[in-house]
């Protein structure tokens, strides 16, 4: 093995900064890296955490971007990560989990405040970035599926419906290999808001039903550009059900697959953390079964 001099320990050195091995030994954690800079903004709402395969393979690693919940004003990066990455590092893959710009979680009318399109073009940002620098770190840029819970489901999936927020960063739908929504009432925010008229959806979305349509993945449902593969785990009453089965029936009627998965019986909350816990397989098994299925390299890749 060749002997690092001085300078070169002193550059792995400065590499390891700000990374951090579990205590298992089963992924490495790189927190905190920026992958915007707002004047003005907290730098921690523009940051992300990176999770890698302790153990690097000759090949790149898939990658699955996370956007947490919270009803897009509340929530972080590091919340819900006490499974997550050792089940999705455990398989091979690179998670990177990330922040964003939130909306008040107290009513407001501040015409200045956060709410649609920050969240998403924040979600896109980081996406972009994501696709630029994942070789960085061991991972397939050309492998990424994305993944959300609740607030950050509804993200997720607008942002691989709408093209435009990626368009801001000259990238295409057709870079999501697949996206996995976890019980979001955001598909339909014009229904939402009829039938749940709270001020976390005003906060964020305001009075505009025009403003709610154009924020509701499913009207932005079209062919021939691009929207990827879905997993749509739902639960709680019948009309939430409802609309999960309406937005996949919509994608399927574009030929674009999608599945839904029935949690009933677990809670809101429930859907996120039980991701990954020993034995569980409502939600674990069909979102690893989705990645396993949309993160495969293309046969190009796989003879390299």
């Amino acid at each position: 093995m060749k002997k690092l001099g001085t300078y070169g320990l002193v550059l792995l050195f400065v590499a390891c900064l700000g990374c951090a091995t579990n205590a298992s030994g089963g992924f490495v954690a790189h927190r905190n890296i920026a992958y915007a800079t707002i004047p003005g903004v907290d730098a921690n709402l523009l940051s992300l955490d990176i999770y890698t395969p302790a153990n690097a393979t000759a090949k790149p690693a898939p990658v699955v971007v996370w956007v947490h919940g919270g009803g897009w004003a509340i929530g972080d990066k590091a919340n819900g990560m006490q499974t997550k990455p050792d089940l999705l590092t455990g398989a091979g893959y690179c998670l990177v989990s990330i922040n964003y710009r939130l909306s008040p979680d107290q009513e407001s009318a501040d015409p200045k405040r956060i709410m649609y399109p920050v969240h998403e073009q924040d979600v896109a940002s980081a996406l972009a970035w994501v696709h630029s620098h994942a070789g960085e770190y061991g991972a397939d840029p050309d492998r990424i599926a994305l993944m959300g819970h609740s607030a950050g489901a509804h993200l997720v999936s607008i942002i691989s419906t709408d093209e435009s927020f990626l368009k801001e960063h000259g990238l295409p739908l057709t870079i999501i290999k697949g996206t996995i929504s976890l019980d979001t009432a955001g598909d339909d925010i014009p229904s939402a808001m009829e039938r749940d008229p709270r001020h976390i959806f005003r906060n964020a979305f305001g009075t505009d039903p025009a403003i709610w349509k154009k924020a509701s993945p499913l009207y932005h449902i079209s062919a021939d550009k691009g929207i990827p593969p879905f997993l749509l785990v739902t639960r709680g009453m019948p009309d939430r059900r409802d609309r999960t089965t309406e937005f996949a029936l919509a994608l399927q009627k574009i030929r674009v697959k999608a599945t839904v998965v029935d949690a009933t019986g677990y809670s809101h909350s429930e859907v996120n953390r039980k991701l990954g816990e020993a034995g569980e397989a409502v939600v674990t098994q069909p979102v690893m079964k989705f990645l396993a299925g949309c993160l495969q390299p293309s046969p190009e890749a796989a003879k390299k």
